[in-house]
């Protein structure tokens, strides 16, 4: 009786390591943000005022818009939106390869929120090199109505 115990202790044992292993595996490869970037939706934005004075720098040199992304920790519109929209592979493509991409987060990002207009999350400004306003796209919208807007934006940068 007293080795039914304590095998069944040992194997309980090693079911709790091996998911507790493979707990801890996974949670080292999510990544939220780290000193320069922010990953949403499965992109990998610049962040803050850096990152946006550093995409105006990569904008120009690479002729292609930059869009800024106003979200917050807390906005469960932004979730649905960064995995629906963003993660939309036609929509993520578009972003990753023709863009500079740069995420403000609305709780630590004021000012820069209060510079371009924006009082709430999710909010999309997508602007040229120069830091002209192209584009304002308020709210979580699908994917269907992002499309031609990064789409436009682009092409629109593209030819000039």
């Amino acid at each position: 009786m007293k080795t039914k115990k304590l095998l069944t202790i040992l194997v309980l044992i090693l079911i709790i390591s091996f998911a507790y292993g493979s707990y801890n595996i996974a949670l080292s490869k999510f990544t939220l943000s780290d000193k320069n970037n922010t990953y949403l939706g499965g992109i990998k934005f610049y962040r803050s005022d850096f990152g946006l004075e550093k995409g105006f720098q990569i904008a120009q040199q690479e002729k292609k818009p930059v869009m800024v992304y106003f979200w917050a920790i807390w906005c469960q519109y932004c979730a649905k939106f960064q995995t629906d929209t963003l993660g939309n592979p036609q929509v993520k493509q578009i972003l990753e390869n023709d863009y500079v991409l740069v995420a403000m987060d609305l709780d630590v990002d004021r000012d820069a929120a209060s510079r371009y207009g924006v009082g709430y999350p999710p909010y999309l400004v997508f602007m040229d090199p120069n830091g002209n306003i192209l584009q304002r796209v308020p709210g979580a919208v699908g994917p269907d109505y992002l499309l031609p807007i990064v789409t436009q934006v682009r092409d629109t940068v593209r030819s000039k």
